[in-house]
C-alpha cells in the first residue's frame, strides 16, 4: 500500500514510511500529530518549518 510524505507528497511505501511526532502551537497550546515521511529529513524539514 502507498502513502503520501506528509512534507513533500512524495509517494512511499508504508512500509518504508518515517513515522515521527509534529510538534506544533495550536493557538497558546502545544498540539500533537504524528505523520508519515519519505525520510527522516523531511520530519525535521516539517518539524522546523511549524516552529515560529
Amino acid at each position: 500500500m502507498e502513502t503520501r510524505c506528509a512534507y513533500c507528497n512524495k509517494p512511499v511505501q508504508r512500509s518504508e514510511a518515517v513515522k515521527s511526532t509534529l510538534i506544533y502551537c495550536n493557538g497558546a497550546q502545544l498540539a500533537r500529530k504524528e505523520n508519515e515521511y519519505c525520510s527522516s529529513r523531511c520530519a525535521e524539514h516539517d518539524q522546523m518549518a511549524h516552529e515560529a
